[in-house]
């Protein structure tokens, strides 16, 4: 019979958890081992532990940082054979990344200036257009 899992809060195992995940690795990977936590164990010390959720945090940060590098890395050791393989790795790590850490990873929204309607104005626009509807 395998050992069980632990499921009681520890702070080696969280340390560990936080510094594997700083270093690039996902949740899933590092509570695949069976000396390790599962996935909903880590979950609960973050919803039932303030310290811990501010230290997962801080490390799910690190992690978009290091994945971004393993991105690099990738990129600069593609060969001609493994161009589309290498595409896919780095859409996903991307992905990955800017889900992780949006604000320094995502999208860029890049809000057009030139518009200068008021919400009062709109309101009263879509008003007379129900209007204009109903009129014929």
């Amino acid at each position: 019979m395998p050992p069980e899992r632990p499921t009681g809060f520890s702070d080696t195992l969280a340390a560990e958890i936080c510094q594997r995940l700083a270093d690039g690795e996902l949740l899933g990977d590092i509570c695949r081992a069976a000396r390790m936590p599962s996935r909903d164990t880590v979950r609960r010390w973050q919803n039932e532990n303030g310290p811990f959720r501010d230290r997962y945090a801080i490390a799910r940060d690190q992690q978009a940082d290091a994945l971004a590098e393993e991105a690099i890395h990738i990129a600069r050791n593609a060969a001609a054979e493994s161009v589309t393989v290498c595409r896919l790795q780095i859409d996903t790590i991307k992905w990955l990344i800017a889900k992780i850490s949006p604000k320094r990873y995502g999208e860029k929204v890049v809000l057009d200036a030139a518009v200068k309607a008021s919400i009062g104005e709109a309101i009263e626009k879509g008003r007379e257009r129900v209007a204009r509807m109903r009129e014929g």
